[in-house]
């Protein structure tokens, strides 16, 4: 009797032929778990050179992003140095947009001066010249209140949050020079670019920001070695600064909060910066080198001393607040800017921060401005692939959108600072007072007779009738980029919710200001 087999299924192979297919399965299997997965995507990995606010900014910026950053700062130690540092509402609407718990608790520790009395005053009298209400943009595109703040708390608040995002900080780290392979690599990888180190160490990166202030070494590199020194201005004057506490029966700080007492050839800049405490820079006029008995200081024994002498018949309020401060607390600088240079990119190497456009100190911007330039350098690298490798063009391409975005925002706010500095060393509140140092001899007699008189000058008025037109304008400009785009010179925010917390935070007494205390009173030209 014959067995009968069942057909085989349509497809099948035969029997002996299984054994040796389950043997090649096998070995595809073990070859397959024997290969790596390929790797994803790497982001790339940023050096920082510069531990200061635009260097921790930018460092906080782009780990918020998604980014790799180590931070290198030539300093061994933080100490407190420095006065406080004043944050206008562009710059803490960039923070919010960056990191906003870092935000809530910068306006926290700061004192709010945006919704008090500010503005400039005739030096002598001490009458108003002209009233900012700084209020006015914060309200108009909902945003914070201006504050100052310890520059010594900010760099720490800035120091926990970049530890918390994840960011190394190396310290005593000098980054002195760069160097970038031009070759291209096998495989079409990034080609090398390292951050030299002051003491020889070559710290590899994808992507090297140069944030290390207006000695910048970076830039000095990447302009062909140039001294670091060699791009300042000097701005004409040097400043002389101190917080004290400021007591005194004529204060009135509960409602007035930035002053800027105008005079010839020197001013006095004031502000309330909490618990009792007036910070003050007191801005003279001097040749550069300190070649003249005011700067060389010889003739008193300390700069607290030789300022009373320099501003004596002053306003008392600026009296009062030299007084109230010990002289050993006053420190002096020469105030220098950079002149704009589109030049911040270098490949893969770009600037930030007073490294590329450090700006006088009469608005209050040169942390702003690190603040807004972050935000968009971080904004710029954080749109490279995630989903295949980066190429050196796309992380160029980025840095040069980036410096596309800042450099004419940059420089405007720049020129505007020049142009305070200008016009607050030049007031005269009338016809002889202190006559220009290029009149005649004879000329000069004559409106020295002439002052006597007490006549209005006519710069004086024509001056404030144009600032009572623009400044408004100014300050929108500056505080909101007036909505313009930021290629075009906007400001450079970000999206968050809109917000303004008029009439501040914590402060009562600023409640009896009434709308028209803001006001200027009289006929544009003679107003107070």
């Amino acid at each position: 009797m014959v067995a009968l087999r069942a057909p085989a299924p349509r497809g099948a192979q035969p029997a002996a032929v299984r054994p040796a297919r389950r043997v090649a399965c096998r070995r595809m299997v073990a070859a397959a778990v024997a290969r790596p997965l390929e790797a994803a995507p790497r982001r790339p990995h940023v050096v920082v050179a510069g531990g200061g606010i635009g260097g921790l900014m930018s460092a906080l910026a782009l780990a918020r992003r998604g980014l790799s950053v180590e931070v290198m700062e030539k300093v061994q130690e933080y100490k407190p140095f420095g006065g406080p540092i004043q944050l206008q509402c562009n710059a803490l609407a960039t923070l919010e947009t960056i990191d906003p718990g870092l935000a809530a608790k910068v306006i926290e520790q700061g004192t709010v001066t945006g919704d008090r009395l500010n503005g400039l005053l005739d030096g002598v009298n001490g009458e108003w010249y002209l009233k900012f209400d700084t209020r006015a943009p914060c309200r108009k595109n909902g945003l914070p209140l201006a504050i100052v703040i310890s520059r010594y708390a900010l760099l720490d608040l800035l120091r926990q949050a970049v530890e918390d995002a994840g960011v190394t900080v190396r310290t005593g780290a000098t980054v002195v020079s760069y160097e970038e392979s031009r070759e291209r690599t096998a495989g079409g990888a990034p080609a090398p670019l390292e951050a030299v180190l002051e003491c020889g160490e070559r710290v590899a990166c994808d992507v090297l920001v140069g944030a290390d202030g207006i000695r910048s070494r970076v830039r000095a590199h990447m302009r062909g070695g140039e001294d670091p020194e060699k791009p300042f201005k000097y701005a004409g004057y040097a400043v002389y600064t101190a917080v004290c506490d400021y007591t005194a029966i004529h204060t009135d700080t509960d409602q007035v909060g930035y002053q800027v007492f105008l005079g010839a050839n020197q001013y006095f800049v004031s502000s309330d910066v909490g618990n009792g405490q007036q910070q003050y820079y007191a801005f003279l006029k001097v040749p550069d080198g300190a070649s003249d008995r005011w700067a060389r200081c010889e003739e008193w024994d300390n700069y607290r001393d030789m300022l009373i002498d320099r501003f004596q018949g002053w306003s008392p309020a600026v009296l009062e607040r030299l007084h109230c401060t010990r002289p050993e607390d006053v420190e002096r600088r020469d105030v220098n800017d950079l002149a704009p240079d589109p030049r911040w990119v270098d490949g893969r190497v770009a600037l930030l921060g007073d490294a590329c456009h450090a700006v006088q100190p009469n608005l209050g911007q040169g942390g702003g401005q690190a603040i807004e330039s972050s935000f968009a350098l971080a904004d710029e690298l954080a749109l490279l692939p995630t989903d295949r490798a980066w190429t050196e063009a796309e992380v160029r391409d980025a840095l040069n959108r980036y410096a596309g975005r800042r450099f004419l925002r940059a420089a405007a706010v720049h020129g505007l600072s020049r142009m305070a500095s200008a016009m607050n060393n030049v007031y005269r509140s009338h016809l002889g007072a202190d006559p220009y140092e290029w009149y005649p001899e004879p000329v000069r007699k004559f409106f020295t007779w002439l002052g006597q008189y007490n006549i209005p000058h006519p710069g004086r008025c024509v001056g404030q009738v144009m600032m009572m037109l623009t400044m408004p304008m100014i300050l929108e400009y500056v505080g909101s980029g007036m909505g313009l785009p930021d290629w075009l010179g906007g400001a450079s925010v970000g999206q968050r919710v809109p917000y303004c917390q008029v009439p501040g935070v914590g402060a009562p007494k600023r409640n009896r200001l009434r709308e028209e205390s803001f006001a200027m009173r009289g006929l544009p030209g003679f107003a107070d």
